[in-house]
């Protein structure tokens, strides 16, 4: 069987890990969040640079330079895992590539992944909760985002994934009761037989 590769995308604080977890629990996926790979070494980097290591949305320098060695470390550890039959969710938040439409492509010819099933899982969620969200947990990485929240939410609704040759399923996450059965049903079959 064709191991899948979910790319689990939408904004800080939707509820990505907790569905991510919760999805790779019950199929048995490899889950990879780009924050726990990434963060304790990209804030060193950043403070070896002068900005705080939580200072990522508006840095030129983390966008210019740190973004893409971020999302290649986490691509290099899910091919590593795909190359072993395994399949992979990964958690982050692509944002700084939804404009290239070709990207899936990209990623296919660049990673030989002709034998993975490509699927983006976005999890979208009520601008109200999200704020409430945002707040509650109270992440220092959050805090442009609250401070700037009309900026925040017109950056959301300008990004929108335009990837090409992907099945794209969407959830909203606004509740706190999430039917893991219902989205597992819309997602590929290989997914939902990875458990059995």
């Amino acid at each position: 069987m064709k191991p899948v590769l979910i790319f689990l995308i939408g904004s800080a604080g939707s509820g990505k890990s907790t569905i991510g977890k919760r999805l790779a629990t019950e199929h048995q996926f490899c889950y990879l969040d780009k924050d726990v790979l990434c963060n304790t070494f990209t804030g060193k980097l950043l403070e070896t640079q002068g900005y705080s290591p939580h200072d990522r949305d508006g840095n030129g320098y983390y966008r210019d330079v740190v973004m893409d060695l971020e999302y290649e470390t986490l691509l290099n550890v899910a091919n590593d895992n795909l190359q072993l039959g395994r399949s992979v969710i990964l958690d982050a938040p692509f944002v700084g590539y939804f404009h290239k439409s070709d990207y899936i492509d990209e990623l296919v010819h660049k990673y030989g992944w002709d034998q993975v099933i490509p699927v983006v899982l976005r999890v979208d969620v009520n601008m109200d909760v999200l704020e409430q969200r945002l707040r509650n947990r109270g992440l220092e990485r959050d805090r442009w985002k609250l401070e700037h929240w009309d900026t925040f939410v017109q950056g959301l609704k300008a990004n929108v994934c335009t990837w090409e040759n992907v099945k794209l399923v969407s959830v909203d996450n606004s509740s706190e009761n999430l039917d893991l059965e219902q989205l597992t049903s819309q997602l590929p079959l290989a997914v939902t037989s990875l458990g059995s």
